[in-house]
């Protein structure tokens, strides 16, 4: 466990964003039949734009004896080298897709009780997975913490990004974290972009903690970088901080 909070440097190449090929199909036909607004269309094209591929789209409900009627968008994704080199974590594509998708609703929110996110491998293996859309907007408000971290980073305000720092969780020495940040800051460059890509909700000590993992864009060397943060709080605490190059 200590591990975990340790700051990690490690060779590492970042996976950019996908980039569109020639060729490559934003929708499938039975999308075209399916009436999305503005907003949705632009949650589609942020996703097509960040990993490539084929996106296929549908509206529709699922009942059950528990929960009722719950109404749903779900994507499709295939055909994308850049969620395939990550389908080992397939919780990091999945819920980046579903949150890239939510954050470009406004009213659309109302529609939906959960996006679903479908990704097909290469082998045409598929896994599905529900993100309600209470979790997304609470997600929404906890990424902030990711980005508030970042931004100190980037302003090299470290005292208070120690102040940030909980090892009550799992111990761990932050003079000796906020020391090693220092040293290895200047290596990488000036910050110019936080690139999220995905986050997942795992409970521990009777927490529920949001692991999210992200990327560090730079002007000299970019590095992937995650932080674990309390789900349910409301207070911006790391209970963890790594740095991959």
């Amino acid at each position: 466990m200590n591990r975990i909070l340790s700051l990690i440097i490690c060779a590492f190449l970042i996976t950019s964003c996908g980039k569109k090929r020639e060729g490559e199909e934003k929708t499938g036909i039975l999308s075209h039949l399916v009436s999305i607004s503005d907003n949705e269309n632009n949650g589609i094209q942020e996703i097509l734009d960040f990993y490539g591929g084929r996106a296929e789209y549908s509206i529709g409900a699922s009942a059950s004896t528990s929960d009722g009627t719950k109404k749903y968008f779900e994507i499709e994704m295939s055909q994308s080298d850049a969620i395939d080199k990550r389908l080992d974590k397939a919780y990091l594509p999945s819920s980046n897709i579903a949150y890239r998708f939510y954050k470009n609703l406004k009213a659309e929110k109302k529609n939906y009780d959960e996006i679903k996110v479908v990704l097909i491998s290469k082998e045409n293996k598929k896994q599905e997975f529900d993100f309600p859309i209470s979790l997304l907007e609470k997600a929404e408000k906890r990424i902030k913490v990711a980005e508030k971290t970042v931004n100190l980073l980037k302003e090299k305000q470290f005292d208070e990004l120690k102040n940030m720092l909980n090892n009550e969780l799992v111990p761990f020495d932050k003079d000796e974290l906020i020391s090693r940040l220092k040293e290895v800051e200047p290596q990488f460059g000036n910050i110019l972009e936080f690139r999220l890509f995905g986050f997942k909700i795992t409970e521990i000590k009777d927490k529920e903690l949001m692991h999210i993992s992200a990327a560090i864009i730079r002007d000299k060397q970019n590095n992937e970088f995650s932080v674990d943060i309390d789900f349910n709080s409301e207070k911006y605490e790391l209970y963890q901080l790594q740095y991959k190059l």
